[in-house]
C-alpha cells in the first residue's frame, strides 16, 4: 500500500509538472503572434519627432521639357543708300512752325513762318511748293480751324536742293477767319482763345505750336473799329533761305 500511494503520488507530480510546462509554452507563443500582428498592421515605428499621421508624397519623375524650338528671323532689307542730289525721304526732312509772337488779339492777322530742315548727312532735294506745304490751326481739342490751302489753293511746284542742316522757310499770313476745304462761304471769325499751328509737308507733320488768341480793346470813343480782314487773302510769302 505504502509503494502505490507513493506511486501514485509520483504521477501525480509528473502531471502537475507537465501541465505547467505546457500551460507556459502556450503563454509564450500567443503573445508572440499578437505582436506580429500588430506590427504587419501599424508598420515601421516613426523616429522621435516625426508625426505618424503625415505621409510623404511620392514624387513623381520629373518630365524633361522639350526643346525650345528656333524662331525663323526674316531678312530686314537695309533702306537704300542716299545719294547727292536724290530726292529727300521724310526720315532726312524735318518741319516745324513758328508764330511771330505768342499772343495776339481777335482783329489781328497773324503770321506764321514754315521751315524744313535736312536733318539728314546728304545733299538731297524735294518739292516744298505751296501746292504740298501748308500751315494748319487747330483747336485744343484737335478740331481743325483754317489752313492756308483752303481759300488760297495753289499748283505751285518748288523743288529745293538741300545741303545737309539747311533750312527753307516760308511765311503765310493768317486774317483770323476760319475755312475748310475748297472755302465754303460763309466765313466765320475765330473767337478769343488758345490754339495750336502745325505744319504739314506731305505726310510729314510737325509738332503744336500753342498761341493765343485774346479780346480785342473796346474801341475807344468816336473811334472807328478796324475793318474785317476779306476772305480768302492768305497768300504765303516765301522768306529768305536760312
Amino acid at each position: 500500500m505504502l509503494a502505490i500511494g507513493v506511486s501514485a503520488l509520483v504521477v501525480v507530480i509528473v502531471a502537475i509538472l507537465v501541465i505547467v510546462v505546457v500551460s507556459n509554452a502556450t503563454g509564450d507563443s500567443k503573445p508572440a503572434d499578437s505582436n506580429a500582428s500588430s506590427e504587419g498592421q501599424t508598420g515601421p515605428t516613426p523616429l522621435p519627432g516625426e508625426n505618424p499621421e503625415v505621409k510623404t508624397p511620392v514624387q513623381p519623375p520629373a518630365q524633361q521639357a522639350p526643346p525650345p524650338t528656333p524662331t525663323p528671323s526674316a531678312a530686314v532689307t537695309p533702306p537704300p543708300v542716299l545719294k547727292e542730289g536724290d530726292d529727300c525721304p521724310d526720315s532726312t526732312l524735318a518741319v516745324k512752325g513758328i508764330t511771330s509772337q505768342p499772343d495776339y488779339v481777335v482783329g489781328d492777322q497773324p503770321k506764321f513762318t514754315m521751315v524744313v530742315t535736312n536733318i539728314g548727312l546728304v545733299g538731297c532735294q524735294r518739292d516744298v511748293g505751296a501746292a504740298v506745304l501748308a500751315a494748319y490751326v487747330y483747336s485744343l481739342d484737335n478740331n481743325r480751324l483754317w489752313s492756308n490751302l483752303d481759300c488760297a489753293p495753289s499748283n505751285e511746284t518748288l523743288v529745293k536742293t538741300f545741303n545737309p542742316g539747311e533750312q527753307v522757310t516760308t511765311e503765310v499770313t493768317w486774317t483770323g477767319m476760319g475755312s475748310a476745304p475748297n472755302c465754303p462761304l460763309p466765313r466765320e471769325p475765330i473767337g478769343p482763345g488758345t490754339y495750336n499751328l502745325v505744319v504739314q509737308l506731305g505726310n510729314l507733320r510737325s509738332a503744336a505750336v500753342p498761341f493765343i488768341l485774346a479780346e480785342a480793346a473796346p474801341p475807344a470813343p468816336g473811334e472807328e473799329p478796324a475793318p474785317a480782314p476779306a476772305p480768302g487773302d492768305e497768300v504765303p510769302v516765301e522768306a529768305p533761305v536760312g
